[in-house]
C-alpha cells in the first residue's frame, strides 16, 4: 500500500492538507455538531461520492442517532471546473420535515450545488438544518451560500484526495493535494 500511495503522491504538484491536519480538524467539526445538536435524531444529506471520506470519518465520532441519506449530485462531469449544471438524484418519498439536517459536502466551490440542495431542503421544513464543508475554495461565487461547519479554506485550485477524484482517480488519498498540470 505504501508503495501505491507514494506513487500516486507523485502525481501531485503539493500537497495541501495532510492526513493528520484533516483528522484534527474533522473531530473538531464533529465536536461542534455534537455541540450544537445534542439530544437529537441528526439526519445527515450526504453529497456521494466526494464528501465519501469526510462523511464516514466524522460521523463516527458524533454520538447521536444517526439517519444518513446520501445524494448523488454533480456539476463537474469528469472536467476540473463545474459544468453550472446540477443533476441530483433524490430518494424517492424524501422528507426530513421537523427533523434536524446536516448537509456535508466535500467542497464548497461555485456554491450553486449547495445552494441548490439547501433550497430543496428548506422547502421541506426542517426543524434545523446545517451545511458542513471539509473545504471552501476562496474565490467569487455564482451563489452565495451559508456554511455553519467549515474545514478548510483553500485557494481556487483543483483538489483531489481524500474522496475528491479527477476521472475517478485520486479518492483513496490520505490527504488533499493540487494535481501537477
Amino acid at each position: 500500500m505504501a508503495d501505491f500511495v507514494s506513487g500516486v503522491l507523485s502525481d501531485l504538484e503539493r500537497v495541501l492538507l495532510d492526513a493528520e491536519e484533516i483528522s484534527l480538524r474533522v473531530a473538531a467539526m464533529a465536536a461542534e455538531v455534537q455541540r450544537d445538536c445534542a439530544g437529537q435524531v441528526l439526519t445527515v444529506v450526504a453529497l456521494m461520492d466526494g464528501a465519501l471520506f469526510f462523511v464516514a470519518d466524522l460521523l463516527r465520532q458524533v454520538d447521536l442517532p444517526v439517519r444518513l441519506v446520501t445524494l448523488s449530485a454533480s456539476s463537474y462531469y469528469g472536467g476540473t471546473e463545474s459544468s453550472g449544471q446540477l443533476r441530483v438524484a433524490w430518494p424517492p418519498d424524501f422528507d426530513v420535515k421537523n427533523q434536524h439536517v446536516l448537509v456535508l459536502d466535500d467542497i464548497l466551490d461555485t456554491g450553486l450545488t449547495l445552494g441548490k440542495i439547501r433550497d430543496h431542503l428548506e422547502a421541506l421544513q426542517p426543524a434545523w438544518l446545517r451545511v458542513g464543508v471539509l473545504l471552501a475554495k476562496r474565490r467569487p461565487r455564482a451563489r452565495q451560500v451559508v456554511v455553519e461547519y467549515l474545514g478548510f479554506e483553500i485557494e481556487d485550485e483543483f483538489v483531489v484526495g481524500y474522496g475528491m477524484d479527477y476521472e475517478g482517480r485520486f479518492r483513496n488519498l490520505p490527504c488533499v493535494g493540487v494535481l501537477k498540470p
